[in-house]
């Protein structure tokens, strides 16, 4: 399942990434690059690794197997049906054929329509049950970059080819999740409320 990234979120993550390629490709005065401090983190690997992301994907997986057992009970009653008309086609007039395949393949229109649906469903829940984590997560991870004058902090998913394992934030982002940082929902003024450390 991937994470929900809206379109101003992509604008950052695009910027940031070139920015740090042109660092890479030595572009920018080598002193700059000395002064930046850069990091990054797995998002999909912390979303999913955190009790809450445990917890939303156990959720969301019960979801989908419902959802796909009432699909293959759907497909294998249209299958069953396409091999009975099958056999007896031979036996029944032209005209009855005719109007069972036709009823055959609103079935299967209908099928197709209960999977599309479903897809539609899935993305809709698993976007509720992430978003909310995915926005902690950025929280904490602003609170380290500002903590730790990190310059920028990419995320592993979004093009960084090579990083120096000791850049890897995600093992302490996800323990300052677990440990309950940053539960509290930003206010509207844009900062962050203070944490409540358990």
């Amino acid at each position: 399942m991937g994470l929900p990234v809206n379109q101003m979120e992509m604008k950052r993550m695009i910027r940031s990434t070139l920015i740090g390629l042109v660092i890479a490709a030595g572009l920018i005065r080598p002193a700059l690059a000395e002064e930046m401090k850069l990091g990054f983190v797995d998002l999909r690997r912390a979303l999913y690794e955190t009790e809450d992301g445990r917890k939303a994907r156990a959720s969301l997986k019960k979801v989908f197997d419902q959802k796909q057992k009432e699909l293959d009970e759907q497909q294998d009653e249209v299958k069953k049906a396409i091999e009975d008309l099958n056999k007896k086609k031979t036996l029944l007039p032209a005209d009855t054929v005719r109007q069972k395949q036709d009823e055959l393949q609103e079935r299967v229109a209908k099928v197709q329509q209960t999977y599309m649906r479903h897809q539609q469903d899935l993305a809709a829940k698993e976007e509720e049950a992430t978003q909310p984590i995915v926005e902690r997560l950025q929280r904490i991870i602003g609170k380290i970059a500002a903590a730790e004058n990190f310059t920028m902090i990419f995320d592993k998913n979004q093009g960084v080819v090579f990083a120096k394992p000791h850049l890897d934030l995600t093992n302490e982002v996800i323990r300052r999740y677990n440990a309950g940082e940053e539960k509290a929902a930003a206010p509207a003024g844009g900062k962050a409320a203070p944490s409540k450390k358990k």
